[in-house]
């Protein structure tokens, strides 16, 4: 009889009906495309604090809810301070997450700030001028294909040695900073070079 009474309950209970962790709302806007975030956990409702709090995160609340993007990623309780746990902290997103939930963070329920410092969002359909470029995993290898390719270069290379033909490389002054070794050729004066190697060292 008990589980039957608390099952009743739970049903009567606003917003919690098919609701899933990591599913987020916007609360208290003064149109349906902004508010406070708030994020559901373990069958409650709760804030997110805006430490960290940037666009990238706002753009995955926006995208969750059937929006395009975030024009707007508030904090200090721009919406009004919420009330109950603070479900996430120090949130750091890429961008392309389905939820909140499935960012860094301090962890759920660990939080180092008040409901002064809810986070909000502003959400809009607008597509004009929004890029997201995340080449975290792949920087490496996308540096190396912009070498490769020899085009959009801020520098010149004239590279000799006796008894061969003289080459030009394209390179990039951002790509050799990467480099230490390469630290006399990105600190020149100008956008060429000339680089004189020993004959064995001009097929590298």
């Amino acid at each position: 009889m008990a589980l039957l009474w608390l099952l009743s309950v739970f049903l009567l209970v606003p917003g919690t009906q098919g609701t899933e962790d990591g599913d987020m709302r916007l609360v208290n806007g003064a149109s349906a495309n902004e508010g406070r975030v708030e994020i559901f956990y373990r069958g409650r409702w709760g804030t997110v604090c805006d430490n960290l709090w940037n666009l990238l995160d706002a753009h995955v609340v926006c995208r969750a809810l059937g929006y395009e993007n975030a024009t707007q990623a508030l904090g200090r309780a721009a919406f009004g301070p919420g009330k109950g746990p603070i479900m996430l902290d120090e949130v750091e997103c890429t961008g392309t997450e389905s939820s909140l939930a499935s960012c860094r963070s301090l962890g759920w329920m660990v939080s180092r700030c008040g409901h002064e410092k809810d986070a909000g969002v502003v959400c809009s359909n607008d597509t004009t001028g929004l890029h997201i470029l995340d080449l975290s995993g792949e920087l490496s290898d996308a540096l190396g294909q912009i070498f490769d390719s020899q085009q959009g270069c801020d520098l010149f290379i004239q590279v000799t040695g006796q008894g061969y033909e003289d080459l030009s490389l394209c390179a990039h002054t951002l790509i050799l900073r990467t480099n230490p070794e390469a630290q006399a050729l990105w600190q020149v004066v100008g956008s060429s070079v000339i680089m004189r190697v020993d004959a064995e060292c001009m097929p590298v």
